[in-house]
């Protein structure tokens, strides 16, 4: 492997953000060693002059048929010839050198068993979104008491299940890195060796779930993960998401990633949600 870092970029229908985010990465990329890698899930006619392609290090994969978001990330890591991987959704805005900032960042760390990393995301009205979580796996009894108080008025809620004593995000200490459970899959800086090891994106989640499913069941028992607060980027949530069918396709990932889990949390998912819809 080669020392440097790939860029991984999956395209539907997102052609406005990705040329908009490619000249921003061009613009300000400082690292020698580089490469863009698109990978083109689109029907649409969606192409680049090859001289702009060639001499700014940019591969465009077409493939005939939208086999899904995580089977395209597969694809961009097995063609990258960087030991470092960054994958990022097409709606994202830059700011000044955030992906070198970054990179130098993962580069000098010295716990070799930190394989992921990630920036502050920020929404566009400038809040912070929520773009980690801290468990690495999931617990059945936080699983299990998360549904259950849905069946108690808020203000009962607040007292039984102590919500106003939570750990919220933001109260952590945002001055320095930390470790996390693992991130969402808007904008992720990887270890090329240590994502296909653990297989990479499972490809039955066609799109959602995939990110959660890969950290929580395989990464987070191998490597670490860890914030970096000190750079940051805006990320347009559902900016390429332009059917209604998307959110269907969610609440099938998130199903199929409780199934994965294991039965337990797809049975007292059911049970605990038919229950409420019974009753009311």
């Amino acid at each position: 492997m080669n020392n440097g870092l790939s860029i991984v970029i999956v395209n539907y229908y997102s052609e406005n953000y990705i040329h908009t985010l490619v000249e921003s990465i061009i613009q300000t990329l400082k690292i020698n060693n580089y490469e863009i890698i698109i990978v083109n899930n689109s029907p649409s006619n969606f192409h680049w002059d090859n001289h702009f392609l060639k001499t700014n290090k940019i591969t465009l994969l077409k493939y005939l048929n939208n086999d899904g978001f995580g089977k395209a990330i597969n694809r961009g890591v097995e063609y990258a010839n960087y030991d470092y991987i960054t994958m990022l959704n097409p709606d994202i805005s830059l700011e000044e050198n955030t992906i070198d900032k970054l990179y130098n960042y993962f580069i000098s760390l010295e716990d070799k068993n930190i394989g992921a990393i990630s920036c502050l995301i920020k929404n566009s009205d400038g809040t912070r979104q929520n773009s980690f979580f801290m468990d690495k796996q999931r617990s059945k009894k936080d699983f299990t008491l998360h549904f259950i108080k849905d069946f108690f008025p808020s203000k009962i809620r607040k007292y039984i299940f102590l919500e106003n004593k939570r750990i919220e995000q933001n109260k952590f200490d945002f001055s320095k890195p930390f470790e996390v459970g693992g991130f969402y899959g808007s904008f992720i800086m990887l270890k090329k060796s240590h994502f296909q090891e653990v297989g990479g994106f499972d490809p039955d989640f066609f799109m959602y779930s995939e990110d959660t499913d890969f950290f929580r069941n395989r990464f987070s028992k191998k490597y670490k993960s860890y914030f970096y607060p000190h750079v940051s980027l805006t990320h347009f949530v559902g900016g390429t998401d332009g059917s209604t069918l998307m959110h269907k396709q969610a609440q099938v990932s998130f199903l199929l990633n409780l199934r994965k889990t294991g039965n337990y949390f797809l049975f007292i998912f059911i049970f605990i949600l038919g229950s409420k819809y019974t009753l009311l």
